[in-house]
């Protein structure tokens, strides 16, 4: 049986975003979202795109998809690469995140929080936030034993596939969580990801109950996580804070005993700064 926590006062529940739609929005712009789409399109490049990779992943056709991917590199966000004529991210998309992680108020009200917890409990540590069905790391503060991709903000994960995601996910209703789940379809990531959509609810729902999410080989094996919700001044959900760690070194029991008391803490901490 798993130690309760106390839960975090319950709020309404919310509802996922709309996706974009233009149709019947007469202010929406559909050549820029066009040319987002491309520099969306490296999301899941492993390097470079030529042009015809670029029209394809976009469905643009070839000629828009030059002008729009001519235009990007012009203003810094694409650079083409003279040998390959292939195209990669510049670093002028870097600087976009640097600006937005400088000036939003929770990064900078939750960063040394987080950086105390990460010293406490020597873990991993992250704070993310639900963008659709998804999840994005705003911040993440590594452990010895995290990979370069594990370190970086800015990743999006589908929501149900880890502590931050669910424990987010719990602040929807049922109707929206499986919504979430047919946009954002499960795909086995280990041989123990929970890729049911009934199991994955019933996951949800345990989180919504308890207060806080844990998840064990769910994207990487011999991986454990936990999360907790942070809450505005009105008890309105924000964000999620968590902490990762090896399993060989944290049971269930154990996340629960040791670290997700801290994280309770830490969001506290956090909604009172």
């Amino acid at each position: 049986m798993k130690k309760r926590q106390p839960s975090p006062p319950d709020v309404a529940p919310a509802t996922l975003p709309p996706e974009p739609a233009a149709a019947d929005d007469p202010l929406y712009v559909a050549s820029l979202e066009k040319g987002v789409r491309v520099l969306e399109a490296f999301r899941d490049a492993g390097d470079s795109l030529g042009l015809t990779d670029i029209a394809t992943v976009t469905g643009l056709g070839k000629s828009a998809a030059q002008r729009f991917v001519h235009t990007w590199e012009r203003l810094g966000y694409l650079v083409k690469e003279a040998a390959s004529r292939r195209y990669r991210l510049g670093p002028r998309v870097v600087e976009l995140g640097y600006f937005f992680l400088r000036s939003d108020r929770l990064v900078s009200m939750a960063a040394p929080h987080l950086v105390a917890l990460r010293d406490r409990c020597g873990l991993a540590v992250h704070m993310s936030v639900l963008a659709g069905s998804d999840m994005i790391y705003l911040l993440r503060l590594p452990s010895r034993q995290m990979t370069l991709a594990e370190m970086l903000p800015g990743r999006r994960m589908p929501a149900w596939c880890n502590s931050a995601g669910r424990i987010l996910l719990a602040q929807l209703d049922d109707e929206a969580v499986r919504q979430a789940l047919l946009r954002s379809p499960p795909r086995a990531f280990t041989p123990r990801t929970v890729i049911d959509p009934e199991a994955l609810l019933a996951l949800v729902r345990q989180a919504r109950d308890e207060g806080y999410a844990l998840t064990e080989d769910q994207v990487l094996q011999n991986q454990v996580g936990a999360a907790v919700l942070l809450r505005d001044a009105r008890a309105m959900p924000l964000a999620a804070i968590s902490v990762s760690a090896p399993r060989h070194d944290y049971s269930t029991d154990r996340l629960v005993r040791d670290i997700v008391p801290q994280l309770f803490r830490t969001a506290q901490a956090i909604q009172s700064a």
